[in-house]
């Protein structure tokens, strides 16, 4: 028999200065990692809510007061490197509130830096490891009832001082076993794009293409496996998404289109069985062809997000992208044909061996192609990804002591260009994307004619 537990899970914001100023999304993205934790959770019967800092706008005092509302029993966080030291400062403070508190760390940053919060932070008192919707029942089972961590898979923990670890838990291949996301446990905010309820779905994870770059598959330990759910479970949550309200959704799928026969069977049920709702998500420029994207418009797909990354061959063999860039340009253009509202373009620069040559080369590629919006990025290395790890075998990254950095490649690798360089060319080509007096004239065409683009106007003149 459980016993029921009070359980607070925290997803925390960015830190941007020393005062603990913190990042606010302008679009509110919900935490669905902890909204399955919590699901898995309440169907033991625990109490478990969850604070989205981030998308909330809480200070650390605001998300430490509302800890102290709830009085939770057990305290989680899956930072990422990026909101770690905010969720290091909350769970200090929620600890010195509360010494009988149980604090537990998971995530990227739980999975494989986890001896090191540990060793360093006396107020953590666990991590678990990898996808943690099935461990972390029994994580609260063995805490409540006294009962041995050895019997919890992916378990760190301190044992008479020293840190122990029980082996990984295998993965989970059976995803429709997992319940609906619990967006109820959700507390005190409502996520919209406009006047829209907004949430997040995926219908799949993992992606078997192995950028260099890439942290998708690292805290699963997928090893490139792509997992998807039935088509008959997705359809039962979008309708259940339907029928409290939802009318906008993002797909977080790693690249819904990875089997293009099963993305137009899903849009077909869509259609079929009267899904209304707008949706965005991302894709392969390989798969992005004109039938695949028009039947997705055709299902209420307004917005795409293409991994373009650059426009230089070499650049791209380098990332391990598998693509081209006239891929890219066909890509594009395909979607415009379908009838995308917004398409969207990522590009990387700063990678070893790239040119300021080559970068200008990728912003002029961008600029000439027909987005709707392009994200530029410097070269990151996640924690534990190809690329970290080939850093740290060349001795560029020390394990013990950068593994709470935000490491960007033109800061350790010496053939890279200078961050200094670097920045101002993403100053020079984001300046001239939104001053083309074409593209100007095109978005401002496409908005008069966007029903979506234009209440989403309207609900953010009424603010």
């Amino acid at each position: 028999m459980n016993i029921v537990t009070r359980i607070a899970l925290v997803k925390t914001s960015q830190v941007i200065d020393e005062y603990y100023k913190i990042t606010v999304n302008e679009v509110p993205v919900p935490p669905l990692g902890l909204m399955y934790i919590g699901e898995c959770l309440r169907r033991e019967g625990h109490n478990v809510k969850i604070c989205d800092q981030e998308s909330q706008g809480l200070s650390s005092q605001e998300v430490l007061n509302w800890i102290k509302k709830r009085d939770p029993e057990i305290l989680g966080f899956g930072p990422y490197v990026q909101t770690l030291p905010m969720a290091l400062n909350i769970s200090k403070t929620a600890k010195d509130w509360n010494e009988n508190l149980r604090v537990v760390f998971g995530n990227i940053i739980g999975t494989f830096a986890d001896r090191q919060l540990l060793s360093n932070y006396q107020f953590i008192d666990y991590c678990l490891r990898r996808e943690a919707e099935l461990t972390f029942p029994q994580f609260v089972k063995m805490v409540t009832q006294s009962g041995n961590p050895k019997n919890v898979n992916g378990l760190t923990y301190r044992e008479n001082g020293l840190i122990k670890r029980t082996p990984d838990p295998p993965l989970n291949r059976d995803l429709d076993a997992l319940p609906i996301p619990d967006r109820e446990a959700l507390t005190d905010f409502d996520y919209k794009v406009g006047s829209n309820k907004y949430t997040l779905l995926a219908s799949s994870r993992g992606c078997p293409f192995n950028c260099r770059f890439c942290a998708v598959g690292l805290v699963s330990n997928s090893r490139g496996l792509w997992r998807p759910r039935s088509l008959d479970n997705v359809l039962a949550e979008l309708h259940f998404l339907q029928s409290r309200g939802f009318k906008e959704l993002g797909f977080v799928d790693d690249d819904i289109t990875i089997n293009p026969k099963r993305t137009l069977k899903l849009c077909q049920r869509m259609r079929k069985e009267k899904i209304d709702m707008i949706w965005e998500s991302e894709s392969r420029v390989t798969h992005a062809t004109k039938e695949l994207l028009r039947t997705m418009r055709s299902a209420g797909c307004t917005s795409i997000l293409f991994g373009i990354e650059s426009g230089n061959q070499r650049v791209l063999d380098y990332l391990n992208k598998k693509i081209t860039p006239l891929k890219s340009k066909l890509a594009v253009k395909n979607a415009r044909k379908a009838g995308l509202e917004n398409i969207a373009g990522l590009f990387i620069v700063g990678t070893p061996h790239e040119t300021v040559s080559d970068i200008i080369q990728t912003m002029k590629f961008g600029l000439k192609l027909d987005l709707t919006l392009v994200i530029y990025q410097l070269l990151y290395l996640p924690i534990h990804s190809t690329l970290w790890q080939e850093a740290v075998r060349m001795g560029l990254i020390n394990e013990d002591r950068d593994w709470n950095r935000k490491i960007y490649a033109t800061d350790i690798f010496p053939d890279v260009v200078r961050r200094e360089i670097l920045e101002k060319l993403l100053e020079w080509v984001l300046s001239e994307f939104l001053s083309r007096p074409k593209f100007l004239l095109k978005e401002i065409f496409r908005s008069a004619k966007s029903s979506h683009r234009l209440q989403i106007a309207f609900d953010f003149l009424k603010k």
